[in-house]
């Protein structure tokens, strides 16, 4: 492999086509000009309406980031004073709509995918345990989301999808989003599809959608002539104009961001797997949404290799993630846990810059100095 010089490697970035940069200015300039509502109007509907169809539900319910999607599955579904297991590997968004909600994190250890252990679900739940939160790592859906499902079903239990990072990504011909209950969905400017900032829940429950549409406007329902009339405590969580139409356009290209993502991730896999002192993550298989590419460094220190790539201008993807949330300061009472696997993948994994638009050129630059390393 040729030495390439001057080349800066950004960890990600967002893309929009040209003509729906288009598209997104010429409907934005109708809505300040009067012709629509600036805040969930038509193009939210719209949105809701496509996404659902994407992922193969029959509702969806737009929200202004993931977060408020989760907390809106929560306490739509009423699982205060229960609790919920949840792998103590993911963003502590998935922890906060637990506890906002009223519930209780039970903190799992994960597989060696870096998702929830179907072994440790079973050595976690309890007479009081209400639901399972998965959450889909990198993109990746468990190998046993099928294991998972059916337990849950077995158990009268709830099974809840944090699908942030999983926009497009398919297992056995079946979306992320539509495995559970309901699921949470970002729209993060790092996410494969982005509106800067926003989420979406995907779920069949007609009547979860009616409790959470009431939440995400302060707990209002419709009475009448009454414009305010509040059955819940709810919160401001609706998603604006311009965002929904962000999301239309990107949700109209996924097929093609996941595309070029998938040819980066192949190169990668190509020229690091058979590198002994790395295991990668990442599965490299149809359906595949290719967030993240994700490894795990054997006998390097990450701190060295993150530092290092840097200095060659090569910055890396966000970790996922670099401290679990048992260990987090925020959680003192868990510190004391053992979560073995989810203590050795969070401690040395690294995540490889990855983004439409990314050159081969800049992959292989990548892999130059990643060897360098490692070797």
């Amino acid at each position: 492999m040729k030495r390439i010089n001057n080349i800066k490697v950004p960890a990600t970035k967002p893309y929009f086509f040209s003509n729906d940069k288009k598209f997104i200015i010429k409907k934005f300039k109708n809505i300040l000009s009067g012709k629509s509502f600036l805040s969930m109007g038509q193009y939210g509907d719209l949105f809701e309406k496509k996404f659902s169809k994407f992922i193969g539900t029959k509702y969806a319910v737009a929200c202004n980031s993931g977060t408020s999607a989760l907390e809106l599955i929560c306490r739509g579904l009423s699982l205060e004073n229960s609790e919920i297991i949840v792998p103590s590997n993911t963003f502590i968004a998935s922890v906060n709509a637990i506890l906002n909600s009223g519930a209780k994190p039970i903190f799992a250890d994960c597989a060696e995918d870096m998702c929830l252990s179907f072994e440790s679900i079973k050595e976690k739940i309890t007479n009081k345990t209400s639901a399972i939160m998965i959450v889909h790592i990198g993109g990746i859906i468990s190998s046993d989301i099928d294991k998972i499902y059916k337990f849950c079903k077995k158990n009268k239990i709830y099974l809840i999808e944090d699908a942030a990072q999983a926009h497009g990504s398919l297992l056995n011909n079946k979306k992320a989003g539509s495995f559970g209950e309901a699921a949470a969905f970002s729209f993060f400017s790092t996410k494969v599809m982005t509106t800067g900032e926003g989420g979406m829940v995907t779920t069949n429950n007609y009547k979860l959608v009616k409790k959470m549409k009431s939440l995400r406007e302060f707990g209002k329902v419709k009475m009448g002539i009454l414009t305010n009339y509040h059955t819940n405590i709810g919160y401001n969580w609706r998603l604006g104009e311009v965002c929904s139409l962000m999301g239309l356009t990107q949700l109209k290209k996924i097929k093609e961001l996941i595309k070029w993502r998938e040819k980066i991730s192949k190169y990668y896999y190509k020229h690091l797997n058979k590198i002994n002192q790395v295991d990668i993550i990442t599965p490299i298989r149809k359906g595949h949404n290719y967030y993240k590419f994700i490894i795990y460094l054997k006998s390097i220190d990450r701190k060295t290799v993150h530092n290092n790539l840097k200095k060659k201008n090569v910055y890396l993807s966000g970790y996922v993630y670099e401290l679990p949330l048992h260990k987090q300061p925020v959680f003192k009472k868990y510190n004391k846990l053992k979560l073995k696997n989810t203590e050795k993948y969070c401690k040395n994994h690294i995540c490889l810059p990855l983004f439409y638009g990314m050159t081969i050129k800049q992959a292989s630059f990548v892999v130059t100095q990643l060897k360098k390393l490692i070797q």
